[in-house]
């Protein structure tokens, strides 16, 4: 199978569920509780299974966090400073900017691909670095937000608040639970896990029409040579420097360095504009940002998975 082939499939589901949303036969309210049904139980119950049953190693890899989130804060943090040509020393801006260059959507796209590209092996190194991706990232992101205000000295609260999230999240709170128990050997009654596998074989094709059905709420709405900017960064620069830290400097297992690089040249992840909603700034240019690099993500994807030997 060639790369092309095994991403035809989920490109073409989401270009449907796109259709389906523009041209209404799904409404906005079928959307929303269509995403909800995606992510509080098909996914879940997927991420569930293949952590509760996949055979962990007794010592986690540690390098491919360090390696992977490396990459991602070096990005970061080179966005931030190409944001004070545009900003000054506007916090929130900054962390905006930055995070739209940083943060990838590796759960929605990035679990999907990387199993149909890498197969389930590659379970155990996108359950390390998913289960912690949203708080390490957004954490960071409202650090940065928040230093500027007088409400700076609650960063240690928002961030705390940001934790309890990790725990109640379906996605993150499935993944830790199942690797819990697989650490723990607890035993789960056996139609339960059957229950848990029926449902989670949805939750690939689930998470990707909800892609397709909810990008029909963004939109082009201007700051395209920004969105361009942040694009470039996050789709070609970004899985650059992951590779040069996983392979290079870490020297880390192929398959790790391949989950690694794939995770990281994923679009710009919907996160980005719930943030800027948040701090009311750069909406437009995350919004912008996100369609763009869906669409040319299919290039970049194809291009490191085919530089990686997939």
């Amino acid at each position: 199978m060639t790369i092309l082939e095994a991403l035809f499939p989920i490109v073409a589901i989401a270009f449907l569920a796109w259709c389906a949303a523009y041209w209404k036969f799904l409404s906005e309210s079928e959307t929303r509780a269509f995403e909800k049904i995606a992510f509080n139980f098909f996914v879940p119950c997927m991420l569930f299974y293949g952590t509760a049953t996949a055979d962990l190693p007794s010592v986690l890899d540690w390098d491919l966090l360090w390696g992977y989130y490396l990459g991602i804060f070096a990005i970061y943090l080179a966005g931030i400073l190409i944001g004070v040509f545009f900003y000054g020393r506007n916090l929130p801006k900054l962390a905006a900017f930055g995070m739209g260059c940083a943060y990838p959507n590796a759960v929605v796209l990035g679990i999907p691909i990387c199993l149909e590209l890498l197969g389930d092996e590659a379970f155990v190194p996108i359950f390390m670095v998913v289960a912690i991706h949203n708080l390490l990232i957004f954490s960071f992101g409202i650090i940065v937000a928040e230093m500027q205000k007088e409400e700076g000295k609650a960063i240690g609260a928002h961030v705390w608040g940001v934790a309890k999230g990790l725990l109640k999240n379906p996605i993150s709170g499935s993944l830790l639970l199942g690797a819990a128990i697989n650490f723990a050997g607890i035993p789960v009654y056996q139609p339960v896990m059957d229950s848990m596998e029926l449902l989670g074989r949805a939750g690939v094709p689930a998470a990707v029409l909800a892609l397709g059905a909810g990008l029909n709420r963004y939109s082009i709405r201007g700051e395209i040579p920004k969105a361009v900017l942040v694009t470039f960064i996050k789709l070609l620069v970004q899985p650059a420097l992951v590779w040069f830290f996983t392979g290079v400097v870490f020297e880390m297992d192929f398959l790790l360095v391949q989950t690694a690089v794939l995770l990281s040249c994923m679009p710009v992840g919907i996160s980005v504009y719930v943030f800027t909603i948040r701090y009311r700034c750069l909406e437009d240019l995350a919004a912008t940002s996100i369609v763009m690099s869906c669409i040319l993500s299919i290039f970049s994807i194809t291009l490191f998975a085919y530089l990686l030997g997939v």
